[in-house]
C-alpha cells in the first residue's frame, strides 16, 4: 500500500481485494482479534481507517446494510454512505495491523496521521470516529459544557483523589467532606462524560459522571477510576471527559 500524499509504504498484514467475495474469510480470520482495519473504494480511490478490540464484531456490522442505515439516521457517516451506494464488491480491506487493546487509538492516530484517509471526518482516534453527531447529540453536549471551567476542576480533582479513598489505611478514615469540598464534588460528579463502545466504534454522551455510570450499571468512583486510568470497561467500554 503506497499513501499518495507522501510516498509511505504501508504494508498490511492482511488485504482482502473483495470486500463481498472476500466477506467469510474477513469473519473467520479476524475473530476474536483486536487491531486497526482501513476500507478502501476501489472506484473513488478513498478509504477510512478504524480499530476494534473485536475486528469480527465490527465488521459483522459493517457488513449489515440495516445497521448502517439505522446508524446515518442517528448521525451521518462517509464510509457507511460509500458502501451503501458504491457496494461492497468496489471494497477491498486492509488490517493495517493487530495490536492489544490498549493501544488501539495510538496506532489507530498513527495510521491516520500517515495515511489521511478522506473518509475520516474526525482526524483524531477514538473522538468521533468517522461519524458527525446528530443534532441531539450536539444540543446535550453543548448544555453539558455550559458554565464548565476546565483548569480549576481539573487541579480539584487531583487535591481531592486522595480523599475520595476512604478506608482504615488512609488519612481520611472516619471523617468527612466539608461543605466546600462536597460542593466541589457535586461539580466534578456534573462533568460531561462520553463513553465510547470500542466494540462498534460508537459513543454515547451524558451530562454527568452519575448518569454515565448509572447507564453502566456501576459506581461512580469505579468510573471515575475507569476514566482517569484510561481502563476499558466490561472489555469494550473507553469513559473519557468530554
Amino acid at each position: 500500500m503506497n499513501n499518495k500524499n507522501n510516498n509511505i509504504n504501508i504494508i498490511p498484514v492482511l488485504s482482502y481485494f473483495n470486500a463481498y467475495k472476500d466477506k467469510s474469510i474477513v469473519y473467520k480470520e479476524n475473530k476474536n482479534k483486536s487491531g486497526i482495519y482501513r476500507w478502501n473504494n476501489l472506484i473513488t480511490d478513498k478509504s477510512y481507517i478504524g480499530s476494534s478490540i473485536s475486528l469480527g464484531g465490527r465488521f459483522s456490522n459493517y457488513y449489515s446494510p440495516a445497521f448502517l442505515k439505522n446508524r446515518i439516521k442517528k448521525g451521518s457517516s462517509i464510509i457507511y454512505n460509500s458502501l451503501l451506494k458504491y457496494g461492497y464488491n468496489n471494497f477491498s480491506i486492509d488490517i493495517l495491523e493487530y495490536c492489544e487493546p490498549n493501544v488501539l487509538i495510538k496506532r489507530e492516530q498513527y495510521y491516520i496521521d500517515i495515511l489521511k484517509p478522506e473518509y475520516n471526518i474526525s482526524k483524531i482516534a477514538g473522538s468521533r470516529l468517522g461519524t458527525k453527531q446528530s443534532k441531539e447529540t450536539k444540543k446535550l453536549i453543548s448544555s453539558a459544557l455550559k458554565n464548565r471551567k476546565f483548569s480549576d476542576i481539573s487541579k480539584e480533582k487531583m487535591r481531592i483523589a486522595v480523599k475520595l479513598r476512604i478506608g482504615a489505611k488512609t488519612s481520611f478514615f472516619g471523617k468527612t467532606h466539608t461543605i466546600e469540598t462536597k460542593n466541589r464534588l457535586s461539580l466534578i460528579n456534573s462533568l460531561p462524560v462520553k463513553i465510547m463502545n470500542i466494540e462498534t466504534n460508537t459513543g454515547k454522551y451524558f451530562s454527568s459522571n452519575i448518569k454515565a455510570a448509572k447507564y453502566l450499571g456501576i459506581g461512580v468512583s469505579t468510573l471515575r477510576r475507569y476514566k482517569s486510568k484510561s481502563k476499558i470497561l466490561y472489555k469494550k467500554y473507553l469513559i473519557t471527559n468530554v
